[in-house]
């Protein structure tokens, strides 16, 4: 199919060890259920400074975890998923960002670490307040799912920078061809 976005290979690598990690028994399935050119991108080694395109890199490869593992739900699949791969990536090569004191401070780096995954990108951080900002980003897919595998990673950064009852709300946008998500924590 193609889409205008690209993601990088480091992505892979999270959804790859995400499936090998939470579904160990479900993981050869898994592969082996994916269209062909996902199939084959999961089954190469993935070069993590390349970039592929979104939908056989990700969005094809989280339907078919939604299928398997969530009864079809794929915005529980890609929440789950950006939870694993905010974890993944902030207890490993960009844990750095986890030292910054403050939420917003991290929430503005996640636009830097937004943008070495995905391309073209733009990510957008408004209305900051002490306890709550708005993100936005032109990552989205039709089906929605991409959206909540950023909610996913944006919530989980958050708790992993101490904040307690992290929320999020879907909220309309003020940007064209983007979505919008305010995230609250007390």
């Amino acid at each position: 199919m193609g889409s205008k976005f690209k993601v990088k290979g480091t992505g892979l690598n999270s959804t790859d060890k995400y499936v090998s990690v939470k579904f160990p028994n479900g993981y050869d399935k898994w592969k082996s259920e994916l269209p062909t050119e996902s199939r084959r991108l999961y089954s190469d080694i993935i070069n993590t400074t390349a970039w592929y395109d979104v939908e056989d890199a990700y969005y094809y490869p989280l339907k078919k975890i939604a299928e398997l593992f969530f009864d079809g739900n794929e915005e529980k699949a890609a929440y789950d998923i950006g939870e694993f791969s905010a974890e993944y990536a902030l207890k490993g090569v960009y844990k750095v960002y986890l030292m910054i004191a403050r939420p917003q401070s991290l929430m503005k780096a996640s636009k830097r670490i937004i943008a070495k995954y995905y391309d073209p990108v733009t990510v957008e951080i408004d209305d900051i307040e002490k306890k709550s900002l708005v993100l936005s980003t032109n990552v989205i897919h039709p089906s929605g799912i991409l959206d909540y595998r950023t909610i996913g990673w944006c919530v989980k950064a958050l708790s992993l920078a101490n904040c307690k009852n992290v929320q999020y709300e879907k909220i309309d946008t003020r940007y064209p061809e983007m979505f919008s998500i305010k995230l609250s924590w007390d």
